[in-house]
């Protein structure tokens, strides 16, 4: 920690001025998530986290020293909340199952960090420890007999399947469009033009994302049980 930030966390402030919340690090990354969530990362400009939070652009220089600075503590915040794997070899498929369940719940706490990674390169900014999870989660798949190549597939099969699934099919369903009906999307218009879709739809076949998401885990573990020797 730098001496700057050493001297700004030694100030006492009182928790509300003017009945505000007084700025903090941790607040402002929360305002920025907030932005990020709702406009995306186009929108978290330095000028436009001032504005949410009622205060003068030159205030947030206080406590942060710049755009890398702050992303660094959004980072840091949403790593504080990442759930840690409690997998157990002996019971892999259901400790999996409910590791899954939670990534999935930590991605849709935290929406447009994904958009945002891929918008600007943020390997720079990563705390050491960020990849603390994902090194267990390899640990894991070794540890039930995956060779280190399965045990890659595994690992990023599962991130990619959990992350994409928040992504794309939660988000569209946390934050759907103003004329948006959740209730019987497919991921496509349904029309003349996609007869297929057109009888998914009329077969009621679309579920909710909750149990959608218990057949992603089903085929996820099915893939993995087959890499098994």
């Amino acid at each position: 920690m730098s001496t700057r930030d050493q001297a700004v966390q030694r100030r006492r402030r009182p928790q509300s001025r003017k009945g505000r919340p007084t700025l903090t690090r941790e607040r402002i990354a929360h305002a920025a998530l907030r932005i990020l969530g709702a406009f995306g990362p186009a929108e978290l400009t330095m000028r436009n986290l001032a504005a949410h939070l009622q205060v003068s652009p030159r205030a947030l220089y206080n406590y942060v020293a710049d755009r890398d600075d702050l992303l660094r503590e959004v980072i840091d915040v949403c790593q504080a909340a990442r759930p840690q794997p409690r997998l157990d070899p002996e019971r892999w498929r259901e400790s999996l199952a409910g590791y899954c369940r939670e990534l999935r719940a930590w991605y849709r706490a935290h929406p447009g960090m994904l958009a945002l990674a891929r918008a600007e390169d943020l390997t720079h900014l990563a705390a050491p420890g960020l990849l603390r999870a994902d090194d267990a989660l390899v640990g894991f798949f070794l540890d039930i007999g995956l060779s280190p190549r399965d045990a890659y597939r595994a690992w990023t099969i599962t991130v990619l399947q959990v992350a994409g699934f928040a992504e794309v099919w939660d988000s569209w369903h946390d934050h759907p469009p103003a004329a948006g009906d959740t209730t019987s999307w497919t991921g496509a218009p349904v029309g003349d033009e996609t007869p297929h879709l057109r009888r998914l739809a009329d077969a009621g076949a679309p579920e909710s994302p909750d149990v959608l998401f218990e057949s992603v885990i089903t085929m996820l573990t099915a893939g993995i049980a087959a890499l098994l020797p």
